[in-house]
């Protein structure tokens, strides 16, 4: 089901991450709105794979080859913080890559829309066939852009509410669904 949220891509994007009262406090220079009582707190939505790989000789499970998790924190007073994490898995590999970005969030409730403004971030890659290569840097100010996503709730047939976020405001594409949560 689309629904489903791999746990080792959720326990990789909070171990991943280090807590947000670690980081120094976000300031004035973005702009700000109030967030609607309906779009605070934590939002989580996550896809995995439907096939897994296992040993040739079915013994051994080797992992899911691909996995994408991405969260949203948003706070009551415009503060807010964006989290993803992608596995992939190719039988001997595994590529890991985490984002992290902190910063300020304005709404456009008549456009059922919000821009994210982050000021700081991290990224972060493991590579375990090319561990060298493996990187933990924080995000230079270039790489920080305003991003703008269009939301709208829907409920499910068993009565679940689910936050849909698309990247225009074209009902047609494809959202992707969110789902309350706390971590």
């Amino acid at each position: 089901s689309r629904f489903l949220m791999p746990l080792l891509a959720l326990a990789m994007l909070t171990m991943s991450c280090k807590k947000s009262s670690d980081r120094p406090d976000i300031d004035n220079s973005t702009p700000r709105t109030n967030v609607p009582a309906d779009m605070q707190g934590q939002w989580l939505s996550g896809t995995f794979s439907m096939s897994e790989w296992w040993s040739y000789d079915g013994t051994q499970y080797e992992g899911n080859p691909y996995e994408r998790s991405v969260a949203f924190n948003l706070s009551p007073n415009g503060n807010a913080e964006f989290y993803l994490a992608i596995a992939t898995y190719n039988g001997a590999c595994r590529t890991e890559g985490f984002t992290y970005q902190k910063g300020t969030v304005t709404f456009n409730e008549a456009a059922h829309s919000f821009t994210f403004y982050p000021q700081q971030g991290n990224y972060r890659g493991l590579y375990s066939c090319a561990p060298g290569s493996n990187f933990n840097r924080d995000a230079l100010k270039s790489e920080l852009h305003a991003v703008t996503y269009y939301y709208s709730f829907e409920t499910d047939e068993l009565g679940k509410e689910w936050m849909l976020i698309r990247f225009s405001a074209d009902e047609a594409e494809y959202p992707s669904y969110f789902k309350k949560t706390n971590w």
